[in-house]
C-alpha cells in the first residue's frame, strides 16, 4: 500500500470542497486535488486528463445530491470512461444523505467501496489516502 498522490472530489457545495481541501493539505495532498461541482464537470474533467495523459486520481470522493448530473449518474457513466484506464479508481460515497435506500443502492456499484457521512473527520480520510490499496 502506499500513500494517495491524486484525488479527486465531486461536489456541488463549494465550503465542502474547501474542507476537503483544507483537510487533504494538512496531509500533503493540496496540490494533487481535482474538484467538480457536478457529475458532468468531472466526467468532462477525467477525460481531458486522459486525452492531455495527465495524472489520473487514484481516488474519488463523490457526493450524491448535485444538480445537472447526481453521483448514481456519474456512477454510470463513469463505468464507460473507467473501461479506458489502466487501474481500478475506488470511489467513495461522502454524502449527507443517512438515507438507508441510498446505502443499499451503493452496494449495486461494486466501484463504492465506501458510504461515508458528512462531515469526514481528518482521521478518517487520513487513513482513506494514506493507507488506500491500490
Amino acid at each position: 500500500m502506499k500513500p494517495i498522490q491524486q484525488v479527486c472530489v465531486i461536489d456541488d457545495d463549494e465550503i465542502y470542497i474547501y474542507l476537503i481541501k483544507k483537510s487533504l493539505a494538512a496531509l500533503a495532498l493540496e496540490n494533487s486535488v481535482n474538484a467538480f461541482s457536478n457529475g458532468a464537470e468531472a466526467l468532462k474533467g477525467l477525460q481531458s486528463l486522459l486525452e492531455q495523459q495527465q495524472p489520473i486520481p487514484e481516488i474519488i470522493f463523490l457526493d450524491i445530491n448535485m444538480p445537472i448530473m447526481d453521483g448514481w449518474e456519474f456512477l454510470k457513466a463513469f463505468r464507460d470512461l473507467q473501461s479506458q484506464l489502466s487501474q481500478k479508481i475506488p470511489i467513495y460515497i461522502i454524502s449527507s444523505s443517512i438515507a438507508a435506500e441510498d446505502k443499499e443502492k451503493a452496494k449495486h456499484f461494486p466501484e463504492i467501496v465506501g458510504y461515508l457521512s458528512k462531515p469526514v473527520e481528518l482521521e478518517t480520510l487520513a487513513s482513506i489516502v494514506q493507507l488506500q490499496e491500490l
